[in-house]
């Protein structure tokens, strides 16, 4: 019997010689259905309970079903198709004007201009950046929200400190975190994941994309270089180089994910690709940095990794914002923080509050999941 296979979407090869598998009198007798009538693909999940005869695993049964559907001339169930995930709604509504009208970024300008979606992307990774040091280090005299965004142009980068460091490092891998992200996903056109995303679902397997860290890394550096302002002085030099700490950071973070591809998941076959850390992690490892920031000097010898500063630290206690700060917490079994060196010796005051949460959960046959109400008592402390 001659069989002419028409390209299924599928990764398995079929030989030519497939009479053996179909013919009832085939020594192969280990690929034996049960008595089972099948009678349409659609009705594909009654067939399930195939798997508790058949001693192979989920994807071998796909096999058998297509060696079926050969000998039968059924048709074989569709696989799926990837599909793209839907692009959030800010990277459609165009830049804002803080980034249209930013006066010493000239590259955001123009990304604004010819691809706005990136240049928002960049923005998001920024805040995503500086919420994530803020909630790291809320215990901390200084912890990020003590500043504004670097696209706001603060009063702290015109100082050489070691948290104006930080703020440019995280900067500069939050707008490559953010655009290395988007690109991954297939939301930026000007991203090599976009086409090929569009050639993956020609096929049924998608396996990633490593050229958003790249384009990423890139964009964050073309994006935060300064169009205005002396080229020359020591802060210029300062700046540049933190921000190119923190683009190291995301180098240096990122994690590799594999994908098998075989037969019962035998990877024969593995497509690997790189892709970025979680923002917790990059600001986990740029806030180890900020603890062991070095002074710049001129023929020292420093790695591009460091976090560089000019100038001793402000007195917290005499920047302004740091009233109705939470300066600790603490409930029936943990505390944390420090009013007393928080709130600079102006005083706190505690709230109560009581939290109710779902625990003692159980599952109960079949299928509901019973669980009581618990109520957490915590006291919150806040300077006056």
């Amino acid at each position: 019997m001659q069989l002419h296979f028409p390209s299924l979407p599928y990764s398995t090869n079929f030989r030519d010689d497939s009479d053996e598998y179909c013919s009832p009198s085939s020594s192969r007798d280990t690929v034996v259905s049960p008595t089972v009538e099948l009678t349409d693909f659609d009705n594909i999940v009654a067939f399930n309970n195939f798997s508790r005869y058949f001693p192979y695993s989920r994807r071998s049964l796909l096999v058998v079903l297509i060696m079926v559907s050969v000998c039968t001339g059924m048709s074989p169930p569709p696989l799926p198709i990837p599909t793209r995930p839907p692009i959030p709604t800010k990277l459609l509504q165009g830049c804002p004007n803080l980034l249209l009208l930013s006066r010493f970024f000239g590259h955001i300008r123009v990304q604004c201009r010819t691809n706005p979606s990136t240049a928002i992307s960049a923005y998001e990774g920024m805040k995503d950046a500086m919420n994530e040091c803020s909630n790291r280090m809320r215990f901390l005299p200084w912890d990020c929200s003590q500043t504004e965004d670097i696209m706001h142009d603060p009063l702290l980068l015109k100082y050489g400190y070691k948290e104006s460091a930080l703020v440019w490092a995280l900067s500069s891998a939050g707008a490559a975190w953010g655009v290395a992200t988007a690109c991954a996903q297939g939301w930026l056109s000007d991203c090599e994941c976009a086409k090929e995303f569009e050639e993956a679902t020609k096929n049924w397997q998608w396996g990633g994309c490593s050229a958003g860290v790249q384009h990423g890394i890139a964009t964050s550096r073309k994006m935060l270089t300064r169009t205005s302002g002396g080229p020359n002085s020591a802060l210029r030099k300062l700046e540049k180089h933190n921000l190119k700490a923190g683009r190291l950071a995301v180098k240096k973070t990122l994690i590799s994910l594999c994908k098998c591809h075989g037969v019962s998941g035998s990877c024969q076959q593995k497509t690997c690709w790189k892709q970025p850390a979680s923002m917790t992690t990059i600001t986990k490892h740029l806030i180890d940095k900020y603890h062991k920031a070095k002074v710049m000097v001129d023929d020292g010898k420093l790695r591009n990794n460091d976090l560089l500063f000019i100038e001793a630290s402000p007195d917290h206690c005499a920047i302004k914002g740091d009233k109705s700060r939470v300066c600790g917490w603490r409930n029936e079994t943990h505390a944390q923080g420090d009013c007393g060196r928080l709130c600079c010796g102006r005083g706190f005051n505690i709230t109560h509050q009581v939290n109710r949460y779902k625990c003692d959960c159980k599952f109960v046959w079949c299928c509901q999941l019973q669980c009581n109400e618990c109520m957490q008592h915590r006291w919150v402390s806040t300077c006056t």
